[in-house]
């Protein structure tokens, strides 16, 4: 079985030791063997990837400069625009739409050299933690196909788990990167808001100008070095010329163990975590430590339920600009019956959904207070380490209406919107999150945890992965699939 190993790979066809056409080769072999179980790649160019392999590889051999990603064949999640290939994110009124343009990140990631094999399943519109879709089906968890690979970049981890690419890229605004890294056992960056441009994602929708708050994009890996070269070719804004705009993250704060401060967040009581996924976030954290870091129980200075709900009422609105009257007035029926005093998740959204401009002005500027207790909180620590979803990879389950679904925490029912409760902790302040694989669960599914930093400092929380890479938590840990 070939190194699937993004940066290795690279490596190995610039020093001619390995042909990009072989690679090529090989990774449509792993699709054309696997996908049929997994149905996670969703479109192909096969025939154009091997032309552009080949190409690749009369640059090598005529001393031609090469990008960081000369030669890689890789898929991509199907909210990306790829000239010559669909863009339909399961909605059946996208149904064979042909994109004519490359998204902003196709065009970075070309640039460096990589080659676009094909497009990875999408839930509808890319808003849910499962991956399904009238136009696609049902994409299937590697390690136990009775399961979901997460969402929405949930065909992207399933054929990065399953062996199928060597990197992946995907979109993250309720833990979309984060969640499916969890379930299939690999590592996953949300950057900071708006480092990577957004143009060319859908949703919105194609060919859309602007890009809604909160969204980011970013890569799936099998290594944190792959990460950071996906991140690499990527980050930077998009500028007019002359504008002078230009992003420069700073370095990562720490650059040993030994003067890591981490602050862990153990659970929560209003989003209870299984226990063997916190005793293993537990013991990842007590690694660090044992090499020199500093670790200590610790949170930003306000609660959990008190921050879900401000970032509800700024998601629900992104979300909600997409319904119909119908969807419009089923919100307006919910707010009315459930009552001002009612907090769950189902009346929030609908509340957030049919928000006014003057109102969610009022909760923009909680969320500026959340955003200095943030910085508060990293005056004292450089990473806050704490779960990505409450549990383990769920079943399928597309039949109980989205409101009304369930999960089981610790033996317990819970509202399955508690997947997006830890996610959101990242999300709500633009703050940089990377997951981090840390073993298997007595289910026989992996699990990981999530390192968010400080804004701009993605930097820091790719370095504190690394470390924790470095003492044993790689997706090979996690790994269950051949």
């Amino acid at each position: 079985m070939l190194d699937n190993n993004a940066k290795g790979l690279v490596r190995l066809i610039k020093d001619q030791e390995l042909s990009s056409f072989e690679v090529t080769e090989y990774f449509i072999g792993r699709i054309e063997a696997h996908n049929g179980s997994i149905n996670a790649v969703i479109a192909e160019r096969f025939e154009a990837a091997r032309e552009e392999a080949q190409r690749a590889d009369e640059m090598v051999k005529r001393g031609e400069p090469l990008g960081a990603l000369h030669g890689l064949p890789m898929t991509i999640k199907d909210a990306y625009e790829v000239t010559g290939l669909t863009c339909e994110v399961g909605h059946l009124p996208f149904k064979g739409r042909v994109s004519d343009t490359d998204a902003v990140v196709v065009q970075r990631l070309r640039a460096a050299g990589a080659i676009i094999l094909g497009k990875t399943n999408t839930p509808l519109h890319c808003a849910d933690l499962q991956t399904y879709n009238a136009i696609h089906g049902t994409t299937n968890n590697p390690h136990d196909v009775a399961r979901t690979p997460g969402g929405s970049s949930g065909g992207a981890a399933a054929a990065l788990a399953a062996g199928m690419t060597p990197l992946e890229f995907g979109s993250d605004i309720g833990g979309s990167i984060r969640t499916p890294s969890h379930f299939c056992g690999l590592f996953g960056h949300k950057p900071t808001f708006d480092i990577i441009p957004q143009r060319g994602h859908v949703p919105p929708v194609h060919g859309a100008l602007t890009s809604p708050a909160l969204g980011v994009m970013g890569p799936l890996a099998r290594s944190v070095e792959d990460l950071e070269l996906a991140f690499d070719v990527t980050v930077g804004f998009e500028r007019k010329p002359g504008s002078g705009l230009e992003l420069a993250l700073p370095a990562s704060r720490v650059t040993s163990v030994r003067h890591l401060r981490v602050g862990i967040w153990l659970g929560d009581d209003y989003c209870p975590v299984d226990h063997e996924i916190l005793a293993g976030i537990e013991q990842a954290a007590q690694a660090l430590a044992s090499q020199g870091a500093v670790v200590s129980e610790a949170k930003p200075d306000f609660s959990l339920a008190e921050h879900h709900e401000t970032y509800l009422m700024h998601l629900a609105p992104i979300v909600g600009a997409s319904f119909g009257p119908d969807a419009i007035a089923l919100m307006e029926r919910v707010a009315r019956e459930l009552g001002p005093e009612d907090k769950s998740h189902n009346a929030i959204q609908a509340r957030g959904s049919l928000l006014p401009h003057r109102d969610w002005l009022l909760w923009n500027e909680i969320r500026a207070h959340m955003v200095a207790k943030w910085d508060a909180f990293f005056d004292d620590y450089d990473v806050l380490i704490c779960p990505v979803t409450p549990t383990t990879a769920m079943p399928h389950d597309q039949d109980t209406p989205y409101g009304a679904r369930r999960i089981w925490v610790n033996d317990e029912p819970r509202p399955y919107t508690d997947n997006v409760v830890w996610a959101g902790v990242a999300t709500l302040c633009s703050l940089p999150s990377t997951a981090v694989p840390v073993g298997r669960h007595s289910d026989g599914l992996p699990f990981g945890l999530q390192v968010i930093g400080p804004e701009y400092g993605d930097r820091t929380t790719l370095a504190v992965a690394s470390m924790l890479e470095s003492l044993g938590y790689t997706a090979e840990l996690a790994s269950g699939f051949n």
